[in-house]
C-alpha cells in the first residue's frame, strides 16, 4: 500500500464467497481493470486445489499468466489465468 492510501475491502459476495464465473467474463474483467488501472477481487485456485482470494493491482496479461501486485503479499506476483476461478471490482 502507498502512503496516503486507505486499504478497501471487496465487494460483498454471496455468503462470503470468492468469487467465481465463466472465464470468458473474467478475462475481459481483467482486460478492463488494466486498461482502467483499477484493483480486482480474485478468487484463485492454489497448487494443491485450495481457493483462495486476492486483492490485485492486475499490470499484464499474457502467455496464460496474469501479471499483478498482490497486495495480500505486497508484491508483484503472476497468476495462471486458469487457477483463476473469478473476479469483481472493488467498490
Amino acid at each position: 500500500m502507498r502512503a496516503g492510501e486507505a486499504r478497501r475491502g471487496p465487494v460483498d459476495a454471496p455468503d462470503g464467497a470468492v468469487p467465481r464465473g465463466p472465464a470468458t467474463a473474467t478475462i475481459s474483467t481483467l482486460q478492463e481493470a488494466i486498461r482502467q488501472g483499477v484493483r480486482v477481487w480474485i478468487g484463485y485456485l492454489d497448487s494443491q486445489g485450495n481457493a483462495t482470494s486476492r486483492i490485485l493491482e492486475p499490470a499484464r496479461m499474457e502467455g496464460g499468466y496474469l501479471t499483478a501486485y498482490d497486495e495480500t503479499r505486497a508484491a508483484v506476483h503472476r497468476f495462471a489465468l486458469h487457477r483463476i476461478t473469478g473476479v469483481s471490482n472493488l467498490s
